[in-house]
């Protein structure tokens, strides 16, 4: 009787194993990377899959090849971060406070001025649409898994009436961004339903074409993402701290 073989990594579990080698510090930048046979044999795949993943990073900037030289780390500087999977990537392997600040604060330079763009050359069309999302995440209450994909909707939908092509590519690429903040906004207590003051002064004032009051209430509504964000990341060291507390007593 033949045994089924295990199936092989995709090439897009290749791309983000080694991204996670990159991401982590383990090849650290200008480290050049194992030839393609090895990798190939590190990884279990074949050189094809190997130089499909390895173009998967170089689109992302992560690394590089010269003539020559071989393949290589880039600098950090160099990295495409406004890429949805690598930001996804870099979150799930370094989930730090720096990290989601430096992601509120892209939010923070984007989304305000996109409310006052929006309250002057949104249709009402457009402004409908955020409003639905709106009474979507209104029906959800308290239920954060049920809320996020309306708030998502909400946000990107208020980038969409902007018109403005630069900030919808914007918003499809900082979706990452957005639940990943929102997966930590709304893990404290009841965040979901004490948000939704915040979100209809964005929606009223949007509505009333009053683009100085909808830039205001979306920067309100940042300073609250802000303190949730902030109390999520306290609980979540607290905790870990805690774990670490209890496996030592463990070991000992």
């Amino acid at each position: 009787m033949s045994s089924i073989s295990p199936p092989r990594p995709s090439q897009n579990h290749v791309a983000r194993e080694i991204a996670r080698l990159i991401v982590t510090g383990a090849w650290p930048e200008g480290q050049t990377l194992p030839r393609e046979i090895e990798l190939a044999a590190q990884f279990d795949v074949s050189r094809t899959s190997i130089r499909e993943s390895l173009s998967i990073l170089k689109a992302k900037g992560l690394i590089a090849a010269k003539q020559k030289a071989g393949t290589h780390v880039r600098e950090r500087a160099d990295w495409n971060m406004l890429d949805a999977e690598l930001l996804e990537w870099t979150w799930a392997l370094r989930p730090t406070a720096e990290f989601a600040r430096q992601l509120l604060q892209i939010r923070r330079i984007v989304e305000p001025e996109a409310c006052a763009i929006c309250a002057v050359r949104g249709t009402d069309e457009d402004l409908a649409r955020i409003e639905r999302a709106y009474r979507e995440m209104e029906a959800a209450g308290s239920d954060a898994r049920a809320y996020t994909e309306p708030d998502l909707r909400f946000h990107r939908a208020i980038l969409t009436a902007t018109a403005n092509d630069f900030l919808v590519a914007f918003g499809a690429t900082v979706q990452a961004a957005l639940r990943m903040s929102f997966a930590l906004s709304t893990r404290n207590p009841g965040a979901p339903r004490k948000s939704l003051p915040y979100h209809r002064a964005v929606l009223d004032a949007i509505w009333a074409r009053n683009p100085e009051q909808a830039r205001a209430a979306m920067h309100r509504l940042m300073d609250l993402t802000e303190r949730n964000i902030t109390t999520a990341l306290a609980r979540r060291k607290g905790s870990d701290m805690q774990r670490h507390m209890l496996d030592a007593d463990n070991a000992g």
